[in-house]
């Protein structure tokens, strides 16, 4: 077995090119220790002045000379040549290996004597988020780093994620890492919309995860085939649909949508199964019966949980859409942000809300009411609820 912090640090030794590759990645904390040592004098360094010689390294920091010979003679007796491609694969098992000892370091713990049953929760947290093999980037990025970064990949279009569904990719540019939340009141379809996005962003071939508090699996499903199907939701309910009409439910079977009853389940818990099946979307239907990790009020609570999905989000990549509940409001038929229960944290974390509901007429409506990142406005859709499908309203 090859021992790897010490090759990965003579490499950065005596290729110092490839130093970029663990900038941001590594802190000295992802080292053994007295290794740890080593990488932050190679970091500091390369920060410092732009480039990194082992002289200069020796020469600042004396006490480090063992430790460098240890590490030469690592890579010397190794039967593997170091390319930039070699040194981003032992940066990233260098990073999992740590995420591993510190998911056994909590493993330990919970298998404590000592650890309450109140204590698994926040655990079980901490072993999802152990589960990270990425630092946040915690230093400043000068402007001007900015603007030689745009205008070098002009030619790049941004890394969008769609939904799937036209009238809503037209207005709303999701970026990985944004909370988008759907809200309505009962029978508007916020569930029927969430299970026809989360199919359509797996057949783009995005990973998903469907969490739902209150509804089966296998309801779930009947809603999926009829909204695939184009079929009256009764109809599959039943068992009644034609048997030629099945065969277009082969497409739907490999696809990377994968639903899970989450019935009195927390944030932490969520995040655990989302990194654990390396999700890159996650729906959470509905964000107002997730349950929280400490007594409050319906206000401190609904607050509560409303930053844990923003971090979830934010510190995962994860895109993470929430449905929400609207109050019932008699004074006006068509929803308004002010309608979001129970704390204004949902709408001030949303990245952008999509809001469902009708006018005075008693027309579907779908608002794109918060949008960070483009125009907000009518969205040009209609819900059959008979085959549990949102369709384009062409004027």
């Amino acid at each position: 077995m090859i021992d790897l912090p010490r090759m990965l640090l003579a490499a950065l030794l005596g290729f110092p090119e490839y130093i970029p590759e663990a900038a941001g990645r590594l802190t000295p904390d992802d080292f053994p220790e007295g290794l740890g040592d080593l990488y932050a004098a190679i970091d500091g360094t390369w920060s410092a002045k732009g480039e990194m010689d082992v002289v200069d390294v020796l020469h600042r920091y004396p006490d480090l000379k063992e430790t460098v010979a240890a590490c030469m003679d690592a890579l010397d007796v190794a039967p593997v040549k170091v390319t930039r491609s070699r040194v981003r694969e032992w940066v990233t098992a260098l990073l999992e290996r740590r995420a591993l000892e510190r998911f056994q370091a909590l493993a330990v713990q919970a298998a404590s004597p000592s650890t309450s049953y109140e204590d698994l929760a926040a655990l079980y947290g901490r072993m999802g988020q152990a589960l990270d093999t990425d630092h946040p980037g915690e230093d400043f990025t000068p402007l001007g780093d900015l603007i030689d970064d745009y205008i070098r990949n002009l030619d790049q279009q941004p890394n969008y994620i769609p939904i799937g569904i036209g009238p809503i990719d037209r207005n709303l540019h999701i970026l990985p890492g944004n909370f988008i939340l759907i809200g309505g009141r009962p029978s508007m379809g916020k569930t029927a919309l969430t299970l026809q996005i989360a199919v359509e962003m797996a057949k783009r071939g995005q990973r998903v995860c469907y969490f739902s508090l209150e509804t089966s699996p296998e309801i779930l499903g009947q809603r999926i085939i009829a909204n695939q199907l184009y079929a009256p939701l009764e109809q599959v309910k039943n068992k009644e649909v034609p048997a030629a009409e099945l065969d277009g439910l082969s497409r739907l079977r490999k696809l990377p949508l994968y639903i899970r009853s989450a019935s009195g389940r927390n944030v932490a818990w969520i995040r655990a199964q989302a990194l654990r099946i390396k999700a890159q979307v996650v729906v959470i239907d509905y964000v107002q019966i997730v349950r929280p990790d400490r007594p409050g009020s319906r206000y401190e609570t609904i607050t509560q949980i409303s930053m844990d999905l923003h971090e979830l989000a934010q510190t995962t990549g994860i895109v993470v859409i929430g449905v929400s509940q609207l109050k019932r409001n008699e004074a006006h038929a068509m929803p308004s942000n002010a309608d979001l229960r129970d704390s204004g944290q949902l709408e001030q974390d949303a990245d952008a809300v999509l809001l469902l509901g009708s006018d005075e007429n008693g027309r579907d409506v779908c608002i794109l009411s918060k949008n960070k990142e483009g125009r907000v406005g009518e969205i040009p859709l209609a819900f059959d609820k008979e085959r549990q499908r949102f369709l384009e309203v062409v004027p």
